[in-house]
């Protein structure tokens, strides 16, 4: 995946290594359905990577460590007219994130907004790409590309320490798992042949 900076936190690790302790890392899903976090967010113009802004806003009286991966990914529909968003990842605003063994988390504190970026990917070829002005709301993943969304987060987690920037095969996989051509996407979006064949290998995991 993208290089992405990871934040030292130096106080923080060393304070849970003193006590014996890690934080709890949740599912950025699981605390936005039960109500402890809300989410508002927007589009940046961009269709692909770090394209789609917000805030997180923590509701509760604790600290709320929430994994970078974001599980079989979100759906975040579309306000307007622009596209429908996958994300796949969530980052501090900056790109950054906190680092710990297996863990790569952002931490939002008790009963405060935190500025996030997701890495998210356009769910609709046809569509522009979404603006400032458009807002997203959480909700289901469409039964049609449940599959693929499973496939990218799997792909994320598995490559999350690459230095290569796969944001193009992810998209390209993505449009292609609903039955978009290789003509058809040419016509709108550059890619080389490494990125298609890479496409290809994300949409095969098992």
């Amino acid at each position: 995946m993208r290089k992405v900076l990871a934040l030292t936190a130096a106080f923080v690790l060393f304070t849970f290594s003193v006590f014996g302790q890690s934080p709890r890392v949740v599912q950025l899903g699981e605390v936005l359905s039960n109500g402890t976090v809300t989410l508002s967010a927007t589009g940046n113009g961009v269709s692909s990577g770090f394209a789609v802004e917000g805030y997180l806003k923590n509701n509760t009286r604790n600290a709320i460590s929430i994994n970078v991966i974001i599980e079989n990914g979100i759906y975040l529909k579309n306000s307007g007219h622009g596209q429908n968003m996958v994300a796949i990842q969530v980052f501090l605003s900056d790109g950054g994130y906190y680092s710990e063994g297996r863990s790569n988390y952002i931490m939002v504190p008790a009963q405060t907004n935190v500025a996030i970026v997701f890495d998210a990917f356009c769910a609709n070829f046809e569509l522009d790409n979404p603006s400032r002005d458009e807002t997203f709301s959480v909700t289901s993943i469409p039964a049609s590309i449940r599959g693929i969304t499973s496939n990218i987060s799997k792909y994320a987690a598995n490559t999350f320490d690459s230095d290569n920037d796969a944001t193009t095969a992810i998209q390209l996989a993505l449009w292609r798992s609903q039955g978009l051509t290789r003509d058809e996407i040419t016509r709108k979006f550059e890619f080389d042949f490494e990125e298609w064949e890479l496409s290809t290998a994300i949409m095969n995991i098992w």
